[in-house]
């Protein structure tokens, strides 16, 4: 089990590393799954979720750490979006309890997937994006889209990072390298109460989840380098791909619900 933990905190990392989203969508499947086929035991869900949970915090800031290292971070539109993302996230916690959970994730489904289609429309950019400290952008508006992406993320109880990429991509017309570096930072903030939470209830196997980090920490830091030598239309591609599943993901918990 050990051998295949540490595995797969290697693809996790990766994941968070190159695409700065978080890895759930990736790490539950696998960790569900592939110890089970390699017949070296199997993960309940509730293990495989404290997993994902440590993933999630150990893979965004050893990406961070990475993209940071190339100047790939913008601090100023970490802190506007991440700010109200906190707000809207408690918010929308408090909201859900007279909220039918159905319809919210009917709505959700369709914004993953239009995010989606929105990640295969062509973006003019340049070679070379402008340096980071220079990088321009609407604050307000930044402002409200984190507070629409955390209240529904708090609603629904589900990680927003994957719509903040086409969300800084498309509305706020931010840099691709630039984006997925700050994703990484404002998706800390909810990895880190949600860690808090599992920790304070003790649901964390610690000794899983040290040999989970050792490959985090690895594969995150080969995804940021990656990251940077990735042509920027490949990157949006995979993207898409993994914001499409999320969106099937979604509708899948919608249909059983």
């Amino acid at each position: 089990m050990f051998p295949t933990l540490f595995a797969l905190g290697l693809v996790g990392g990766f994941v968070s590393g190159l695409l700065g989203i978080g890895g759930g969508i990736v790490m539950v499947p696998l960790l569900l799954y592939v110890p089970t086929a390699l017949g070296v035991g199997a993960l309940s869900m509730k293990t495989a979720a404290s997993l994902t949970a440590v993933q999630s915090f150990f893979g965004a800031i050893s990406g961070a750490i990475g993209h940071k290292r190339h100047k790939r971070i913008s601090v100023p539109l970490a802190y506007a979006m991440g700010g109200s993302t906190v707000i809207g996230s408690l918010s929308g916690s408090i909201v859900s309890v007279y909220l039918t959970s159905k319809v919210l994730l009917m709505v959700f489904a369709a914004m993953a997937i239009v995010a989606a289609v929105m990640m295969l429309i062509p973006i003019q950019e340049t070679g070379s994006e402008p340096e980071v400290e220079r990088l321009e952008f609407n604050k307000p508006l930044a402002v409200l889209v984190g507070l629409i992406i955390g209240t529904l993320s708090g609603i629904i109880g589900q990680g927003g990072a994957f719509l903040f990429v086409p969300a800084m991509l498309y509305i706020l017309r931010i840099p691709t390298r630039i984006t997925i570096g700050t994703t990484l930072v404002v998706g800390l903030a909810s990895s880190t109460a949600v860690l808090l939470g599992r920790v304070g209830t003790n649901q964390i196997p610690y000794l899983m989840s040290a040999i989970l980090i050792a490959g985090i920490l690895i594969g995150a830091h080969v995804g940021s380098t990656m990251s940077q030598r990735t042509p920027q239309r490949v990157l949006r591609g995979i993207l898409s791909v993994l914001i499409f599943l999320t969106a099937l993901k979604i509708s899948y918990e919608l249909l059983i619900a």
